[in-house]
């Protein structure tokens, strides 16, 4: 039978975790990464954020819910990991803190984070601006690092050791014939809220 042909149009966090996942579902096939840029100069090389979901009108919350649970256990099995500083993915403790109270005090995501707890008048008093926060443990991405981790894995997956990472300039794939083609977006899903302040000395 001849080598399934597959090509990841995308070399950001999220391209590179497709072909990832490809190369574990499809065992034997061969993988190309197309992109106009790749690591370090790719959007997601200048990203990085703490895990927290948003809330999409037309995604059932209990979808919403799988997903962020299966993200969270797959980064933390990576945090508790030997190769957390590599990956750049570690814990991170904080506050979300609100102008005004939320409709939900406690969100969905509540029993999936480490700690959740509404914050103290003590703590709120730090922000007087704000009238209401919550206090909990998360999972914290520097995808500069993660890329490179991403890239490491895949290339050892595909070529068996061998550091070379399959991959080609958009420019120059014309050429190219592949059975399969996945387009993906260059944006890291769930990450980046802007109200998450680090506890004080944390990392």
């Amino acid at each position: 039978m001849d080598t399934v042909r597959i090509a990841v149009i995308g070399a950001g966090v999220i391209g590179l975790s497709t072909a990832v996942c490809i190369s574990k579902l499809v065992p034997g096939c061969s993988i190309t990464v197309i992109s106009d840029k790749f690591t370090p100069d790719t959007t997601s090389d200048v990203a990085a954020g703490m895990l927290i979901p948003h809330i999409y009108p037309d995604t059932p919350i209990h979808t919403l819910k799988q997903w962020f649970r299966e993200t969270f256990d797959h980064l933390s099995t990576i945090a508790c990991s030997a190769e957390a500083v590599d990956a750049g993915v570690h814990l991170v403790s904080g506050w979300q803190i609100f102008r005004s109270v939320p409709t939900e005090e406690v969100p969905f995501w509540a029993d999936v984070v480490l700690g959740f707890r509404k914050m103290t008048e003590a703590e709120l008093k730090k922000f007087p601006q704000h009238v209401f926060g919550q206090a909990f443990t998360t999972l914290k991405c520097e995808t500069s690092a993660y890329l490179r981790w991403l890239e490491k894995r895949f290339s050892l997956k595909i070529n068996h050791g061998n550091p070379w990472f399959p991959r080609c300039k958009a420019s120059n794939c014309r050429w190219l014939r592949f059975e399969a083609v996945m387009f993906v977006r260059q944006i890291i899903a769930s990450l980046l809220f802007p109200c998450f302040c680090p506890f004080p000395g944390s990392d």
